[in-house]
């Protein structure tokens, strides 16, 4: 549904372009290879009944959708003018987004912080934190101060000490490729 959406708001877009720079005629003009506007009409080829819709007046309201494969007027001539149409640029709509850089989210925040926030997938005190990575407590409790301040990661108290962990938007950017600057420590 929301590839859906965001298809159809770039192709809204390209086609208000094209309305403003050509008027309807380039509007309708790559819209369907079996629409074609011609003298103030649009007329649609290969539609399963011919019908005559009067939108003079009452506008013409048009739905891009991914799943049209040929455009869809209304079914009653009675019905308000809309038509349903293929979407723009829907080739690569499932295909998955290339991987990121895997260097990225050492370079977004920094090694130091993107192999804490990347070793934080289990509550862990400052203290198990620095051992794990071989530097001192005052090292991570910097980076740690920052990540939380951005909301990368989380903290309570348990007992005497204070764990944290990554926060939902610190688990989003931690799935990424794994790099080199990770083995590196703090």
């Amino acid at each position: 549904m929301a590839a859906d959406a965001t298809h159809a708001g770039t192709d809204t877009t390209y086609r208000a372009r094209q309305l403003a720079t050509g008027g309807a005629r380039l509007l309708f003009t790559d819209m369907h290879a079996n629409m074609r506007w011609h003298d103030g009409v649009l007329h649609i080829d290969g539609v399963i009944s011919a019908h005559r819709t009067m939108a003079s007046g009452r506008g013409l309201l048009l739905i891009p959708s991914v799943f049209a494969h040929k455009p869809a007027p209304p079914i009653h001539q009675d019905d308000p003018p809309v038509l349903a149409y293929p979407s723009r640029a829907v080739g690569t709509l499932w295909t998955p987004p290339p991987a990121p850089d895997a260097t990225a989210l050492a370079d977004l925040l920094g090694a130091p912080r993107a192999t804490l926030l990347r070793v934080l997938e289990e509550p862990l005190a400052t203290t198990e934190l620095a051992r794990r990575l071989g530097v001192t407590p005052s090292a991570v409790s910097q980076h740690l101060r920052v990540l939380y301040a951005t909301g990368l990661v989380t903290r309570a108290r348990h007992g005497r000490q204070v764990l944290y962990r990554r926060s939902s938007l610190g688990d989003q950017l931690a799935h990424r490729p794994a790099e080199a600057a990770v083995s590196r420590g703090l």
